[in-house]
Parts: C-alpha cells; sequence; structure tokens
C-alpha cells in the first residue's frame, strides 16, 4: 500500500447563493470506492459549518497518509489557500486534487500549486483506490503527478462503461444530519452528447452516456429507504435522454412497492427528451418537481447556444409539465453573444406564460474549455479579469464580465435587475396558486415582503426555513 489511511476533504465555497443541502455526491462515490477497497478513511465537509480546526482535529486523531479533495473550477484561489494552510498545520503529508477543476486544467494544476502533489482528472473512481494501493505511478490512467521535478499526465482511461460496477454511495462516515435536508442525490448516468457553447460537463464526464441498470438504481432507492429516507434527487445531466430507459426505471421502482417517495429532477432536463406520457408516469411514481433549461426565450438565440432545440418544443414540455402538476423551474441565460434586449424580452416573456413557481435568469459566466470562453478570448471581450471573475463573481450578480456587440454593459445590467423583478413576479404568483384563492388574495400585500432576495437567502440557509419551504413546494396547488 502506498497510502493506507485518506482524510476526504470537501471544499467550502465562500459567497454560494445556497446553503449546504445535500452530501456530497461526488466525493460519496469516491469515498465508496475506498470503502469497497477496504482502504480506511474519514471525512470532513468544510461546507457544515466546519473549518480548519477540524481537520486538524481529525488529521490528529485519524494519523492520515493523504488528504484528497474534490475542487470546482469555482472559487479555486479559496481552495488553494485551504490546502496551503491545512498543509502548514498538518504538515508534509500528500494531497490529491480531482473534480472538475483537475479534469479541465490538467497539468496546469500542478504546475501552478506547489502544494498539490498528485491529481485526478475525469473519474476518480478507480484511479485514487489505484494509487493509494502502490499501483506503479507511471501505469495510473488518469492521474498527474511528479517525475523527478516533470509534471506527467498518463492519459485517459476509459469511461467506465457498467456503472452497475461503481458502488452507489452510502456515505458512511459522513454528518448526514448536519445537510439541510433529510434527502439524497442520485446519479443514474454519467455524460453528455450535447454542444452548448457555455458547459464544460463534457470534459469532467465526457460526450458519450453511460448509465447504471434500471435495478440498480432502485437498489440505491430501496437501501436509504430503509433507513428512513423519502426524498431523492436525480441529479444526472440527462435523466430522461433515453425515454425507453426512464420509463424502465419508473417500472422498476414501482415493483418495489415503493407509495411514499417524492422525487425531483433539479438539474434540468432537456424539453426534447421528455414526452406527456413520460412526465405522467413519473408523476405517478412520485416525482413532483422538475427544472427544464430552457437557456434562451426564441430559437435564433438557441442556435447561437448551440442548444439543439425549438421553442416550439420547449414550450411543449413546458406546458405538459406544468399542466400535469409538477413545480417546474425554468433557466435561462443572459449574455449569449448575439443576444439582444428584445430577445430577453422573449425570455421573460415565455418564463411568464407558464404557472412555473421559478425562472432563474442566469448572468453568464464563462468557464475555461468552452466555446464561450474560447470566442470571448479570441474576441479580446473579457471587462473582468477569469481569474478574479472565477473567484468572485456568481450567476447570480448583475456584473457582466464580458460584452458583446450586440448588447452593451450598461444595457445587461438593467436588463439582469428586471428580470430580477420578473422573477420575484413569478415567484409571488406561485405563492399564492399554492395557497388557494382565498389565501392567495389575503396574502397579496404581504408577498413582496415574504418573496424577496432577503428571504431567498434566509431560507437557503436555513434548515427549518428551507425544509418548510420544501413541504410548500410539494403540497399540490
Amino acid at each position: 500500500m502506498r497510502f493506507e489511511r485518506v482524510l476526504l476533504i470537501q471544499p467550502e465555497y465562500p459567497g454560494s447563493h445556497y446553503g449546504k443541502f445535500h452530501p456530497p455526491a461526488g466525493l460519496g462515490y469516491v469515498a465508496e470506492s475506498l470503502r469497497q477497497a477496504g482502504i480506511p478513511y474519514r471525512v470532513v465537509d468544510l461546507g457544515l459549518d466546519n473549518d480548519l480546526d477540524q481537520v486538524a482535529a481529525a488529521f490528529r486523531a485519524f494519523e492520515p497518509d493523504v488528504m484528497a479533495l474534490s475542487q470546482m473550477t469555482y472559487m479555486y484561489k479559496h481552495t488553494y489557500a485551504a490546502i496551503r494552510r491545512i498543509k502548514e498545520t498538518c504538515g508534509d503529508v500528500p494531497v490529491v486534487v480531482g473534480g472538475p477543476h483537475a479534469s479541465t486544467q490538467r497539468e496546469d494544476l500542478l504546475r501552478d500549486v506547489a502544494d498539490i502533489a498528485y491529481a485526478i482528472t475525469l473519474e476518480g473512481d478507480e484511479a485514487l483506490v489505484a494509487l493509494c494501493r502502490g499501483d506503479d505511478l507511471a501505469a495510473i490512467r488518469n492521474l498527474i503527478w511528479r517525475r523527478d521535478g516533470e509534471v506527467v499526465y498518463n492519459g485517459d482511461r476509459p469511461f467506465i462503461d457498467d456503472l452497475d460496477r461503481v458502488h452507489f454511495p452510502t456515505f458512511e462516515g459522513f454528518n448526514l444530519d448536519g445537510y439541510q435536508f433529510h434527502d439524497i442525490d442520485i446519479a443514474t448516468s454519467r455524460g453528455c452528447p450535447y454542444s452548448c457553447i457555455f458547459c464544460s460537463v463534457k470534459h469532467a464526464i465526457g460526450r458519450r452516456i453511460r448509465y447504471r441498470s434500471p435495478t440498480n438504481v432502485a437498489d440505491e432507492i430501496a437501501f436509504w429507504h430503509e433507513r428512513g429516507y423519502r426524498k431523492f434527487n436525480f441529479i444526472d445531466d440527462n435523466f430522461t435522454f433515453d425515454l425507453e430507459r426512464a420509463f424502465a426505471i419508473c417500472d422498476e421502482i414501482a415493483a418495489r412497492g415503493f407509495d411514499d417517495l417524492n422525487l425531483t429532477v433539479p438539474n434540468g432536463v432537456r424539453a426534447d427528451r421528455v414526452n406527456r406520457d413520460l412526465l405522467a408516469r413519473m408523476r405517478d411514481l412520485g416525482f413532483y418537481y422538475m427544472a427544464l433549461g430552457v437557456e434562451g426565450g426564441n430559437d435564433k438565440v438557441l442556435k447561437c447556444l448551440k442548444k439543439g432545440e425549438k421553442m416550439e418544443t420547449i414550450r411543449r414540455a413546458v406546458a405538459d409539465a406544468t399542466d400535469l402538476g409538477y413545480g417546474v423551474t425554468l433557466f435561462f441565460v443572459v449574455g449569449t453573444p448575439g443576444e439582444t434586449m428584445a430577445d430577453i424580452r422573449d425570455s421573460a416573456a415565455v418564463a411568464q406564460a407558464y404557472p412555473v413557481i421559478d425562472a432563474r435568469f442566469n448572468n453568464l459566466i464563462p468557464t475555461p474549455h468552452t466555446e464561450l470562453y474560447d470566442w470571448i478570448e479570441a474576441h479580446g471581450r473579457f471587462l473582468v479579469d477569469p481569474d478574479e471573475y472565477l473567484n468572485n463573481e456568481t450567476s447570480w450578480s448583475y456584473r457582466p464580465v464580458f460584452d458583446t456587440p450586440e448588447f452593451p454593459v450598461d444595457e445587461r445590467i438593467r436588463a439582469l435587475k428586471w428580470l430580477r423583478r420578473i422573477r420575484k413576479r413569478i415567484q409571488r404568483r406561485a405563492v399564492a396558486r399554492k395557497l388557494g384563492p382565498v389565501g392567495g388574495f389575503l396574502a397579496k400585500p404581504f408577498l413582496p415582503l415574504a418573496v424577496n432576495d432577503f428571504t431567498e437567502r434566509m431560507v437557503m440557509h436555513n434548515k427549518v426555513l428551507s425544509r418548510l419551504a420544501a413541504g410548500i413546494l410539494r403540497a399540490k396547488d
């Protein structure tokens, strides 16, 4: 064995709009791979009101041989600084970094950060076990390491085709009671074949979509159902990509006799990968909430985004979902090259045309290694240095970090503020519908006080309020 004891650390992301809702599925898979291989580990999630003193305490109690972190590109400098402070406190123990940031930065990660000894790209389930087990460093695919002072990448290992061979997370050693919701995120597939210009997910999980079997998915639900869990969130990038498989998952879950499930699809489904029959089947099974990635308000913007969909298809899916009683959130982006204020008005019109519960108009933040980022860089359109905005800005900000010829910055700022008001109007209407005709009428004067940015932040970071809000969402209109 090269490393016999592993301390797993989930970084904190200061300024995140949301609280710590769920145990992190990505780190859960890594932990489960270690558990299945018989490699002891401990977990510290810095998002659970933890601080670096608790990392030091865990280090002293557990005496790990290596520390492993999963890192996003967002706030990457904060994570670098945390690694540095951890090493200053805990000593010269090797650090392994995986996750989306390692997958996109590759060798540059180790060149830029001397405190990181190893990085693991793409799927880390098997590579981390091989590293700990003592396999020849040069033979471990997906591994980045240093050989005689030079940074070496061993190349990509083939993606795991049969995802059933990767055991689902059991979150042994995680502080499950510390998270805001009593629910579990479930990933039933990996991969995304689409080409949206703003999305870097294909660099982390690949373009070819791969699946878990319906039986395996139902086994995971059964595992947690026996432990008192009833709410599950399907966090795939493409849960309904294969309609026949989605029906099969529903059939397998139904065959287990669960009659008390609360199921969501929060990351967004594609409108062209659902139909009314599937939505109705899912609704009967316990699905009550889903998000739809609309992104733009007309076919022109969808084409600019390389979304590969038509507004007619999107409108049909939104209408079907809301008609069947789903709570629906629509995702839009603002600032697409080629987009104008007239197009923004089209987005607002789509959002307000249906009884959805939310519409999120996100300030478009380009991430490295995307077509959007490359276009901005090639045309010299950055207004803010990427190192600055990737460590400070979020999609909730009003500040554009790049400009386009068609959409002046001042106009886009006004558009984002206007869209924020549209969003609050949509949310207030949704609350009024939940309260019913009489309750909605009586509550109308108070809705601006109840639904605003301050209240949203309170709900998103408070366990009691967020669980209350989730219960209201599950209630039928």
